[in-house]
């Protein structure tokens, strides 16, 4: 992972978090560590039939992803990665009844087995100790709403083991069909256009805040 962060990976990630009193550090390192993979499998040779749409739609801009523009794009200031906290109040249900179960999968993985399970389980203790200790940021960072940070501040460390095993093949990016979305942002990571890098950002957070509302009406 550190060949995708750099040396100056915290010194560079410029966040609202650090101001509710979080350091970014670990968000940036999940983000790194999933765009590293996701370029890395872009680039691997011959066809690959279960590739998913964003990555076989954008497989040139994904396996020409440098180390430099994957730390800019990493420093997004939430998550760009969906491990599946909004399920939360769903694991507490389960408890003690075939928490074991896997899920069915509806979509090709972005990720290999092992890889999926240990970064959806980095992400959920990441989120379990954020929901814990700053419940706004942990919203703004996932996207979800307050009831699923609840639900995932009340889950034990058994809970969040057994839901990353069980949804581990569910991780993806954010907005996996918004194909055009992410071609922006691969782009100006790519160019080091900060300046639009940050328009695109702020988009995203747009885009949670809507996920958000339209589960609250759910």
């Amino acid at each position: 992972m550190q060949g995708w962060l750099g040396r100056k990976t915290r010194e560079e990630t410029r966040h609202w978090l650090p101001s509710q009193g979080v350091d970014p550090a670990p968000l940036t390192e999940l983000n790194a560590e999933c765009l590293g993979l996701l370029a890395a499998r872009a680039a691997e040779t011959g066809c690959d039939a279960s590739m998913p749409s964003l990555l076989s739609a954008l497989r040139g801009q994904w396996e020409s992803l440098t180390a430099q523009a994957v730390r800019r794009l990493a420093a997004a200031p939430f998550c760009l990665f969906d491990p599946g906290i909004a399920s939360a109040s769903r694991w507490l249900e389960q408890r003690g009844r075939a928490v074991n179960d896997m899920i069915q999968r509806v979509d090709s993985a972005y990720f290999e087995a092992e890889a999926a399970r240990s970064i959806t389980r980095r992400a959920l203790v990441y989120g379990w100790h954020l929901s814990r200790s700053r419940p706004r940021a942990a919203c703004l960072v996932f996207g979800c709403t307050n009831a699923a940070v609840e639900a995932l501040a009340a889950c034990s460390l058994t809970v969040l083991d057994a839901a990353a095993d069980r949804n581990a093949s569910q991780l993806r990016p954010r907005w996996p069909n918004q194909t055009a979305f992410w071609r922006e942002l691969l782009a100006a990571a790519s160019a080091a256009d900060d300046g639009r890098l940050h328009e695109l950002q702020l988009g995203g957070i747009q885009r949670l805040a809507a996920d958000s509302f339209a589960a609250h009406v759910l």
